[in-house]
C-alpha cells in the first residue's frame, strides 16, 4: 500500500474555506484502489493542515492522478485557499499493531506523524527497531499505526489515537523508555513531528 502525506500552509482568513474544500474530496471513494483518507489541523502549527491518504498500489494512484485528481481539485477551488503544499509518497512496510490503520479511519481523534531521515548504513537497524521495540509500545488509546518508506532514507511513522489523555500519558510515561531502549536517537538524522487533531468531515472512507 501507499501512504500519501500532505501538508498545507493556510492563512488564518482561509482556514474555513480550506476546510470546506477538503470536505469535497468525498469523490475519492469512487476511485479504484483508494483505501481511505483522514486529516485535520496540526496542534503545534494551527495554520498547517495534515492529510493522510492511503492507496492500494502505485498503479491505482497514478491512474487517479492522471484522470481524476485535477477535476476534483478544480471543482473545490482548494488551490486558492493555501499558500504552500508538500506531498510525499511512502510505501507502507508494515503495520504497527495487529490491525490495519485504515480500519479505524473515521474513528480516531488524533493522528501522530513522525517524518524521519536515516543514513543509508543505519536504515536496516532503524527498520528492525520499528518492528520490535515500537510494536511492544502499543498502549491503551493507540488504535493502530503504520510504518512507511521512500527513497533517500525517508520514513513515515503514523499512529492513530482515540484518547487525548492516553496519548499524553504515552508521551510522558512510555515514550522516553522506548526511545532509550531502541537507541533510535543515534539512528535518525532529522525528524519532524506532527500531531493532527482529526476533522470528522475530512474523513473519506
Amino acid at each position: 500500500m501507499l501512504m500519501k502525506w500532505i501538508k498545507c500552509q493556510v492563512n488564518e482568513e482561509n482556514k474555513r474555506s480550506f476546510s470546506k474544500a477538503q470536505e469535497g474530496w468525498g469523490e475519492l471513494r469512487h476511485s479504484a484502489g483508494f483505501v481511505g483518507q483522514i486529516g485535520g489541523w496540526n496542534r503545534s502549527e494551527p495554520f498547517e493542515a495534515g492529510i493522510l491518504s492511503v492507496w492500494k498500489d502505485l498503479h491505482s494512484y497514478q491512474i487517479f492522478m492522471q484522470h481524476q485528481h485535477d477535476q476534483i481539485f478544480g471543482k473545490s477551488d482548494q488551490g486558492s485557499t493555501y499558500t504552500n503544499i508538500s506531498v510525499d509518497i511512502f510505501e507502507r512496510i508494515f503495520n504497527i499493531g495487529t490491525t490495519d490503520i485504515t480500519d479505524f479511519f473515521g474513528k480516531g481523534k488524533l493522528l501522530r506523524v513522525a517524518d524521519c531521515s536515516v543514513e543509508n548504513d543505519k536504515q536496516a537497524h532503524f527498520e528492525q527497531v520499528q518492528k520490535g521495540v515500537w510494536n511492544k509500545g502499543m498502549t491503551p488509546g493507540m488504535m493502530s499505526g503504520a510504518f512507511g518508506k521512500r527513497q533517500y532514507g525517508r520514513y513515515l511513522v503514523v499512529s492513530l489515537w482515540d484518547s487525548e489523555y492516553l496519548h499524553q500519558r504515552y508521551l510522558d510515561k512510555e515514550l522516553p523508555a522506548l526511545i532509550k531502549e531502541s537507541g533510535v536517537k543515534d539512528t535518525i538524522q532529522h525528524i519532524t513531528g506532527s500531531l493532527i487533531e482529526l476533522h470528522p468531515k475530512w474523513a473519506v472512507i
